[in-house]
């Protein structure tokens, strides 16, 4: 059997049977307040720590309006009206003037060649005059070999025939055919018996290959046999060698 027992709180404690009811005493109600007081302090301290953290922000300035009367609208600018713009004039257009072609200048015709200078026999030595002295009479001068009748036409023909065989035996350079350039050469030489020598340019063509090309045609003409009455004699001859374009 179990007695039903009132503690010193009011609040009934079972007592099993056999065993004997005790009231708890003071010793058993300190740590409990104790505790309950230390929770209590540190709860007032985090309130304090947390107030003096979190201060409510002062209130903000005074804001000062100052009302501004309107500006007044600027009055209107009228345009002044501006001239009308002078229309400039047409000019007249020139005229061209038309274009006469240029006369083509016409080739000038080629001197002709001087004349043949005549071979002229030298004279015949004169004896010296001697004083008149009872002398023996000098001796008779060498007669004159008689010279032929015809010795200038044949020199002439002659040279006509020397003429033809130089200018066949001419060679017109490349160079100056294409730059379409001609003229002529008065060429100077000695013939004696088909040979030439002492060949040279009297009077240039101012073009250096065709001077060139005339004394090449000199010195490698096949010449004519020399006639009889020529024959054993030096003769110097000057002969004009022409290079015209419209012949290569």
């Amino acid at each position: 059997m179990s007695a039903l027992a009132t503690s010193g709180t009011g609040t009934p404690v079972m007592a099993s049977a056999g065993e004997a009811w005790e009231e708890p005493g003071p010793r058993g109600r300190w740590p409990l307040a104790l505790a309950l007081a230390l929770l209590i302090e540190a709860t007032l301290l985090a309130a304090l720590a947390w107030l003096g953290t979190h201060q409510a922000p002062p209130p903000p300035p005074p804001v000062e309006i100052t009302l501004s009367q309107p500006k007044p609208l600027p009055k209107p600018v009228t345009p002044k009206p501006q001239p009308p713009k002078p229309h400039p004039k047409p000019q007249p257009k020139p005229r061209p003037h038309p274009v006469h072609p240029l006369p083509k200048p016409r080739p000038r015709p080629l001197p002709a060649p001087p004349p043949p200078r005549a071979l002229i026999p030298p004279p015949s030595p004169q004896p010296a005059a001697r004083p008149a002295m009872p002398v023996t009479p000098p001796p008779p001068a060498p007669p004159v070999p008689p010279q032929h009748p015809d010795l200038t036409a044949t020199r002439l023909s002659f040279e006509g025939a020397l003429r033809e065989a130089i200018q066949a035996a001419v060679r017109f350079p490349e160079a100056a055919r294409l730059m379409h350039v001609g003229g002529r050469v008065l060429v100077s030489f000695e013939f004696l018996d088909g040979k030439v020598s002492q060949v040279r340019v009297a009077q240039s063509s101012s073009v250096p290959m065709l001077d060139a090309a005339a004394l090449a045609a000199v010195r490698d003409a096949p010449y004519p046999p020399t006639p009889a009455a020529l024959a054993s004699r030096s003769m110097r001859f000057r002969i004009w060698v022409r290079f015209h374009l419209e012949n290569h």
